[in-house]
C-alpha cells in the first residue's frame, strides 16, 4: 500500500512514476504531505494518516532526545509581567471549548498581566468572569487604545471565531491556534456569506492550483471532509501573526515549516482540577446522573460529530456486549440525528444500552467522567486539535482509548490506551475495550499514569507563566 501511496505522492509533483526509486527525506515527505494532503487523504484515508504519525513519533522522538530539550521535566516556571493586552476570545456561555479554556486559563493570567477580554457584538454576556470583558464595537470605538494595545487572539474552526479571524487578519498579533484546521471557520466567514471572491483569492494565494479546485467545489458544496482538512487555510489566519502558541507537537511542526520566520511555541493545554459536582457517593452520584450504579460505564464526551467516530465505539461495543460485564454507553453531548447513530445501536443490539445528554453544564460534565469506568476519544480526520476532554478525562485518572495518531502522540504511550486507525472492522477498538473492561489493574494502572502526566505537564499556573514568558518576548519583539 505504502508503495503505491508514494508512487501518487510522485505523480503530485510531477515525477516519472516509471522513474527508477529513489528516497525521500524525512523532510521531504513532511513537505508533500501537507501541501498534497487532501488528494492523498481522499485516495488512501488510513494509511496516509498512519505514515504522518510514523513520521510525527520520530520526529518528535528526534527533537526531545538532547538533554537540552528533553522532556524528563517541566520546564522551570519563570514568572513574567507581560503588560496590557486585548485577548480576542469567545467566553462563557458562548458554547466553545476555547471560550472555556480561555476562561479557565483567565485568573492564573491575571496576576502575570493587564487583560480586556475582547468578545462578539452578539454574544451572550459573560457570566461569572470576574474580568474586564469589552465588546468588540466598543474596544474599536478607542481608536488610539485598539492600535497601540498588543493582542491575542484565541482561533478555532467554528463560526463564533469569526470576528477574531477578521481582526487577525488585519491586525498583528499572537495567535492561539487551538485548531490547525481553519477551513470551515473561512467557509462561514467568506463563503456562506457570500464572499466567494475573497475565500478563492485565499484559498489560491495559499494553497495554489489545488486550492482553486478545492474553492470551487467548496462553494458548489461539493467538497468532503478530506477535501476540507486537507486545504486548511491556516496561512491566512496567521498571515499577519508576529508569534504563534499551539498545543501539540504536531501542530507545532505544521506551522514552523509554513512559517519558519515566526516564532511558535508549543504550550499543553492546561489542567485544573474540578470541583466535585456533591459530596455523595459515587453510586448515588450515578443514580443521580441517571447511570446505573453497577454497571461498566464507557463514555463518549461533547457534540458527536463524523470525526468523533462513535459509530465505531458503538459497532465495537455491540461486537463484544456479550463478552464483558454488563455496561452503559453515553454520550455526553449532543447527538444530530444526520448521523444516524441510534439506529446503529439498535442494529448493534444496544438500543437499552446507550444513552444520550444533550448539552449539559461543566459541572455535570465533570460529573460524568469522575463517574466513567472508560473514556473513549477517537478523531480521523484530525483537524491539528488537541482535545480538551481528553485533558479533563485524564486528569480525572481515568483510562482513556485514543487513535495513535496526531496530538495523541504526545503523551506517552502507558499513559493513553492507543489503538491503530480503523473506521470499518474495529477489531483494535473492541479488543482494548474488552482488555479495560474485564482487567480492574490496566484501568488503574492507564488512569493512574494518566493523571501523574497531566499533574507534570498541564499545570495551569505553569501554562499561564509560558504565555506570559511568550507574549512579553512577542511585544519586545514588537517595538524594537
Amino acid at each position: 500500500m505504502f508503495s503505491k501511496i508514494f508512487e501518487k505522492i510522485g505523480v503530485l509533483i510531477g515525477r516519472d512514476p516509471g522513474a527508477p526509486h529513489r528516497q525521500f527525506s524525512l523532510q521531504e515527505v513532511q513537505r508533500i504531505l501537507h501541501q498534497h494532503h487532501a488528494a492523498l487523504l481522499e485516495l488512501y484515508g488510513v494509511p496516509i494518516e498512519e505514515l504522518r504519525a510514523r513520521l510525527l513519533r520520530q520526529r518528535i522522538l528526534e527533537d526531545t532526545s538532547s538533554t537540552s530539550n528533553s522532556l524528563s521535566d517541566p520546564p522551570a516556571k519563570e514568572r513574567a509581567f507581560a503588560g496590557d493586552w486585548a485577548i480576542f476570545t469567545p467566553l462563557p456561555p458562548t458554547a466553545s471549548g476555547i471560550a472555556d479554556y480561555a476562561a479557565e486559563l483567565a485568573p492564573s493570567l491575571a496576576s502575570r498581566l493587564n487583560a480586556t477580554y475582547i468578545i462578539a457584538d452578539d454574544a451572550p454576556p459573560p457570566e461569572h468572569f470576574g474580568f474586564a470583558v469589552e465588546r468588540l464595537s466598543e474596544w474599536k470605538s478607542n481608536q488610539e487604545r485598539d492600535r497601540a494595545t498588543p493582542r491575542l487572539y484565541h482561533l478555532g474552526n467554528s463560526s463564533i471565531h469569526d470576528y477574531v479571524v477578521q481582526e487577525a487578519m488585519r491586525h498583528p498579533g499572537v495567535v492561539v491556534l487551538h485548531d490547525r484546521v481553519l477551513h470551515h471557520l473561512f467557509e462561514q466567514a467568506f463563503l456562506r456569506r457570500g464572499d466567494s471572491q475573497t475565500f478563492h483569492e485565499l484559498a489560491i494565494e495559499h494553497h495554489g492550483p489545488l486550492g482553486a479546485v478545492i474553492a470551487d467545489l467548496a462553494e458548489r458544496e461539493l467538497s468532503g471532509d478530506a477535501f476540507r482538512f486537507g486545504l486548511p487555510m491556516t496561512a491566512p489566519a496567521l498571515q499577519n501573526a508576529e508569534a504563534v502558541i499551539v498545543h501539540s507537537f504536531d501542530s507545532m511542526y505544521r506551522v514552523r515549516d509554513l512559517l519558519p520566520d515566526i516564532p511558535v511555541q508549543r504550550i499543553p493545554l492546561l489542567y485544573s482540577p474540578a470541583t466535585p459536582l456533591t459530596e455523595m457517593n459515587p453510586g448515588e452520584v450515578r443514580k443521580r446522573l441517571g447511570m446505573h450504579p453497577d454497571r461498566m460505564i464507557f463514555v463518549a464526551l461533547g457534540l458527536a460529530t463524523v470525526q468523533k467516530r462513535v459509530d465505531c465505539l458503538i459497532s465495537a461495543l455491540g461486537s463484544i456486549k456479550d463478552r464483558i460485564p454488563p455496561f452503559e454507553l453515553w454520550v455526553v453531548g449532543e447527538l444530530p440525528d444526520s448521523l444516524g447513530l441510534r439506529e446503529l445501536a439498535i442494529e448493534s443490539g444496544l438500543a437499552n444500552q446507550m444513552h444520550v445528554t444533550g448539552r449539559v453544564e461543566m459541572d455535570t460534565f465533570q460529573a460524568f467522567i469522575d463517574h466513567s469506568d472508560v473514556v473513549v476519544n477517537l478523531r480521523f480526520p484530525s483537524a491539528g486539535e488537541s482535545s480538551a476532554t481528553l485533558i479533563r478525562a485524564m486528569g480525572a485518572g481515568k483510562p482513556c482509548v485514543v487513535f495513535d495518531s496526531g496530538s495523541a502522540l504526545d503523551y506517552p504511550d502507558d499513559s493513553l490506551m492507543k489503538i491503530p486507525i480503523e473506521l470499518s472492522s474495529n477489531t483494535g477498538l473492541a479488543k482494548a475495550l474488552r482488555e479495560l473492561a474485564c482487567d480492574e489493574l490496566t484501568r488503574q494502572q492507564t488512569g493512574a499514569a494518566a493523571a501523574e502526566h497531566i499533574a507534570k505537564w498541564h499545570d495551569v499556573d505553569q501554562c499561564a507563566d509560558a504565555y506570559a514568558n511568550f507574549m512579553l518576548a512577542a511585544a519586545n519583539r514588537h517595538t524594537r
